[in-house]
């Protein structure tokens, strides 16, 4: 009698029907593409210095006035909250004889980058109960000098060395084609971390990884003043600018507690009147000595 012979069950099937793994492949393809649609245009805003025509002031005053416009991120913002023009103009009037105009504007966390594009537009879509913080109707009104405060967010949120440096030297360029003194403020060493921590941890992480594929994550502050320092004296700005170095206001940076918030990264009222004190004296001497 022949034996039974029983079928051999079908063994079992370790990977997926091929249309799955269509229907992956063709997922993952349609998710990157959908990543570089929306990161090419932020990396190119967010990361990239990007170059606009110069535009020419025409206007000019015939009085001795001495305008001074301040410019940039929240170091200008909180100086504007504090009635800093008054600082300065109550500063100008016990070393200067003619009468001083100060004018500050500034939009609390802007990169390098959003301070030079604010140069641009005398409009900005902020939130309803937020005043308007471009800067072109000040640079249109001619001042002599223009105070730039930019910088710390670049360090806080580690963009490149050239990103800033670049950024600044747009900056300084549409200053000085129209004849205006760019005042250019050392990025001063505070608290580069507190912004950072005010971030939810996803964003923290991002930020993080980023800065590690950029290269952009060992940068400390005293990293960007060099950089900044090098781009003026190799490109013979620095004769056209004037340089305030942080030690010639506060030589003891963010451990003088006597002149910061809490956050050891904004000035309080005191430390606006050393900061516009100094700049106010530099400016006086530099415009004395070019006259």
């Amino acid at each position: 009698m022949q034996p039974r012979i029983v079928p051999e069950e079908p063994t079992q099937k370790i990977f997926p029907k091929p249309k799955s793994i269509y229907f992956w492949v063709l997922g993952i393809v349609v998710f990157l593409l959908s990543v570089i649609l929306y990161c090419v245009p932020t990396y190119r805003y967010y990361y990239e210095p990007e170059e606009l025509p110069f535009y020419i002031i025409s206007k000019t005053y015939q009085d001795d006035t001495l305008r001074i416009a301040l410019i940039g991120d929240s170091w200008a913002d909180y100086h504007t909250l504090l009635s800093g023009d008054t600082i300065i103009a109550n500063a100008a009037k016990q070393i200067f004889k003619k009468p001083v105009k100060a004018v500050t504007r500034g939009k609390k966390g802007a990169l390098s980058k959003e301070v030079f594009f604010f140069m641009y537009s005398d409009k900005t879509e902020e939130h309803a109960d937020e005043p308007d913080r471009c800067t072109q109707p000040l640079i249109e009104d001619h001042p002599d000098y223009c105070v730039i405060f930019a910088g710390i967010n670049d360090v806080t949120y580690l963009r490149t060395l050239s990103f800033y440096t670049e950024n600044m030297k747009l900056i300084i360029r549409l200053l000085l084609h129209n004849h205006i003194r760019p005042v250019i403020m050392e990025i001063p060493l505070v608290n580069f971390t507190e912004p950072m921590h005010r971030k939810r941890l996803r964003e923290r992480l991002f930020y993080r990884f980023r800065s590690v594929i950029m290269g952009t994550s060992n940068q400390q502050g005293e990293d960007y003043q060099k950089a900044l320092y090098e781009m003026l004296s190799e490109t013979g700005l620095l004769d056209s600018v004037l340089y305030i170095p942080t030690r010639k206001w506060n030589p003891n940076g963010a451990t003088d507690t006597s002149m910061f918030l809490t956050d050891y990264l904004h000035l309080n009222l005191n430390g606006y009147h050393r900061l516009d004190s100094c700049i106010i004296s530099e400016i006086v001497n530099d415009y004395t000595t070019r006259q």
